[in-house]
């Protein structure tokens, strides 16, 4: 009888066992054998205590540094939110227009060129021209180095869109090597308006609003009828 309750009791033990390992496996990081028997069996039991401990710990590491990675990865992105934000903000500025005269504007580019920052140049432009209804505006390029073949492409679209807009657009300062660059790069720039400075491009600017004001005058004349005799 009594090796009968031994062997149940072992059993039971075992049985504890394998649930114990069950409930751990599922997640249940809590579950412990705790076996207050002084045996054989009570080695491995407290073998296995001591592991699922190891484990817990090291999972609760992990968890840790996990959080602690997310937490980091978090401010990184915020962190590159913010630049790029900043740079779209110096896109921006780097590119002001501003109305000069009576409907003339001016986008005066200093430095390197992109096709990111001459499609920003692009549409501050042309919104201006909306908001202003100026019909001339100049693109002063003579703070600009050098200029590529996508970049001469982006001043022939915003030309053109000016011209759809209604407005005329003028580039100023084209430098000797921006203009041999754009000849060996095969790209026409015969029907856009150009002058050598921005002094130049103001003075043709402010002739062709001084006739635009002498046309708009005429067109205002209202030729009296002749009295019937």
């Amino acid at each position: 009888m009594k090796e009968a309750g031994n062997v149940k009791n072992m059993k039971e033990r075992i049985e504890r066992i394998e649930d114990v390992l069950a409930s751990v496996a599922a997640g249940d990081m809590d579950a412990r054998i705790q076996s207050d028997i002084e045996d054989d069996l009570s080695g491995i039991e407290a073998a296995i205590d001591l592991l699922i401990n190891d484990l817990t710990d090291e999972l609760r590491q992990r968890e840790k540094m996990q959080k602690e990675l997310e937490i980091k990865l978090s401010k990184i992105q915020e962190q590159q939110k913010t630049i790029v934000q900043q740079q779209e903000d110096l896109l921006e500025l780097s590119s002001p227009v501003s109305k000069v005269w009576d409907n003339i504007l001016i986008l005066p580019v200093i430095g390197t060129l992109d096709s990111q920052r001459t499609q920003i140049m692009m549409e501050n432009l042309l919104q201006k021209i909306v908001d202003t209804g100026c019909t001339i505006s100049i693109l002063d390029i003579t703070g600009v180095p050098t200029v590529d073949t996508q970049v001469a492409n982006h001043l022939l679209k915003t030309v053109t869109s000016a011209r759809l807009l209604g407005a005329e657009c003028i580039i100023s300062g084209i430098s000797p090597a921006i203009a041999q660059t754009i000849v060996h790069l095969g790209i026409d720039l015969s029907a856009i308006r150009t002058k050598v400075t921005l002094q130049d491009a103001m003075i043709y600017a402010m002739k062709q609003n001084k006739r635009a004001d002498e046309v708009r005058a005429l067109s205002n004349i209202v030729i009296p009828n002749e009295q019937a005799e």
